[in-house]
């Protein structure tokens, strides 16, 4: 499936759902986008990019597992102008973890990594699974269960998320993007507070 650019907020500060001609378009959420595509569009600030950060690490302990095939959907309040919306930092960031070949990875996956819990306190992910390999209509089931719980905002405002493929082809790139946002986002506060102290001194 080919990248697609990621949309713009909508009015209500929340990926639109649909992108396309028609209420009925096929060009809607969840948006298959790149890795380096979320980290350019969320490495916003320096909360941000901590977050980033644990997204990719969580990635890297399960590549490190032998987990490469399967893809993510990303989404929570990381997903949202949350900061325009509610005034606060995204705590976390959401993901459904879609895994192809689950009986052959599953004696790869270390435990820990399916801890909730764990996963949360050390990569600040809030993960959950889908094994791909159950019954047709326990995945559509399932499937349906997350694209409508995550469709929408707790106050029913109806918005888009993200997919990306969980292939480490693009890791390393997105780790260099995030960087450099670390260092830009470092060297604006730094130009800030000099502004600030001068503006200050200027004052006395």
């Amino acid at each position: 499936m080919n990248a697609v650019p990621i949309p713009a907020w909508n009015d209500a500060r929340v990926l639109p759902p649909v992108t396309g001609p028609h209420p009925g378009s096929m060009e809607r959420s969840p948006y298959h986008v790149s890795l380096v595509a979320l980290v350019e569009r969320f490495a916003t600030s320096s909360h941000r990019c901590r977050l980033l950060q644990g997204l990719l690490a969580f990635r890297k302990a399960l590549h490190e597992a032998g987990i490469c095939n399967g893809f993510q959907w990303i989404d929570g309040s990381f997903s949202e102008d949350i900061e325009s919306l509610e005034w606060r930092p995204p705590r976390d960031i959401d993901v459904v973890t879609f895994l192809e070949d689950h009986a052959e990875v599953h004696g790869k996956l270390p435990g820990h990594l399916l801890d909730q819990q764990f996963v949360k306190r050390h990569f600040m992910v809030d993960g959950y699974w889908v094994d791909s390999s159950i019954s047709m209509r326990d995945l559509i089931c399932l499937s349906t269960y997350w694209y409508s719980l995550w469709s929408h905002r707790r106050s029913l405002q109806w918005k888009g998320f993200l997919e990306i493929d969980l292939d480490p082809a693009l890791d390393e790139s997105a780790g260099v993007c995030l960087a450099a946002a670390m260092r830009r986002l470092a060297q604006h506060a730094g130009s800030l507070n000099i502004e600030l102290c001068n503006e200050g001194l200027a004052n006395v």
